[in-house]
């Protein structure tokens, strides 16, 4: 499900969850252990053509209204860990970075994409949903106010070289290989001071944090009841429907 490897110091984490790395209560268990095990300067990438494409609906769709917020609190457990890590987090985007993925990556510290046909954004209001509030609050700590409203309300996915323009990416290389070797390079370069490092980006998220506290309650609840409405509902269930008649 993971794989790790190191190079020149830098831990490389490789998402090989299959189901085009969706998270799910599985992935996201294995990836919370994972970046707990070691605090090093660290790489997270996926594998192919895809870094993540956002939740794993085929898991999700058995969840009720009573265990579905236990999922919520797993994911928000997730994006704050890899937030606010006291070591240096590159994301190394080999690929689509949809939803939840583009917030996994958007929690780190620096995102690196690939030039080609992938897509990065959030389109949840695109399909009726809200979003939570760890997902918000990355997403306006992280860019522009201009830029995260249109991200968040635009619901567009966007090529690299655009997302680079609306602040999903920091720069694009011209393949998977470039970009995993330019995150390793970057990620040893920011792990120079590591006590210094940890310092000032607990200073930098800790906006973040703290506002995190205020809005989690009620914007966990709205997206929890936008899971259950109409119109999600129905495209959840369609697009279930078409994954497990492929996988039949």
């Amino acid at each position: 499900m993971i794989r790790t490897e190191t190079a020149d110091g830098v831990r490389i984490v490789r998402m090989e969850f299959g189901a085009a790395n969706a998270l799910g209560p599985t992935s996201i268990a294995a990836l919370v252990a994972e970046l707990k095990r070691e605090q090093v300067p660290t790489v997270l990438t996926g594998e192919g053509s895809v870094f993540s494409a956002g939740l794993n609906l085929v898991e999700l769709e058995p969840l009720d209204r009573e265990t579905f917020p236990k999922f919520v609190e797993d994911f928000t457990v997730l994006m704050t860990l890899a937030l606010t890590a006291r070591y240096p987090l590159i994301a190394a985007v080999n690929g689509h970075a949809v939803a939840g993925g583009c917030v996994l990556a958007m929690a780190c510290d620096h995102r690196i994409g690939v030039d080609g046909a992938f897509k990065i954004g959030m389109n949840e209001m695109a399909i009726g949903l809200t979003l939570p509030a760890i997902v918000t609050e990355i997403l306006r700590g992280k860019l522009t106010p201009d830029k995260a409203r249109t991200v968040i309300l635009g619901g567009a996915l966007y090529a690299p070289s655009d997302a680079v323009n609306e602040g999903l990416l920091d720069e694009v290389e011209p393949d998977a290989e470039s970009a995993l070797n330019r995150a390793v390079a970057f990620a040893g370069s920011l792990a120079q001071a590591p006590a210094e490092f940890a310092s000032m980006k607990g200073s930098l998220v800790a906006p973040i944090t703290e506002r995190l506290q205020h809005t989690r309650e009620p914007m966990d609840i709205r997206f929890v009841e936008s899971w259950f409405r109409e119109p999600a509902l129905s495209l959840r269930r369609n697009i279930v429907a078409k994954l497990t008649s492929k996988g039949d």
